[in-house]
């Protein structure tokens, strides 16, 4: 894994500062957004307000996995 990587992330779109990183870590632009409607209805199954959340594809440093991949490994 390289030390900057994309991530799909949601923001708050009534709290801009508020943003979590859902899914990724993905080593490309093209594989974050092939992943996006995924990662989307995947976060509407664990929080339906997640339909109100904002969403882009960040290149970020960090080499922790989103919130959807962190729960997987953890079930």
């Amino acid at each position: 894994m390289n030390a900057k990587n994309f991530y799909i992330v949601a923001t708050a779109p009534n709290e801009p500062s508020l943003q979590v990183k859902i899914s990724g870590p993905y080593l490309t632009r093209q594989a974050a957004q092939a992943d996006l409607k995924a990662a989307i209805h995947e976060a509407m199954d664990i929080d339906p307000s997640a339909k109100d959340y904002d969403y882009s594809i960040s290149h970020e440093e960090c080499r922790k996995p989103g919130v959807i991949q962190h729960m997987a490994a953890h079930a």
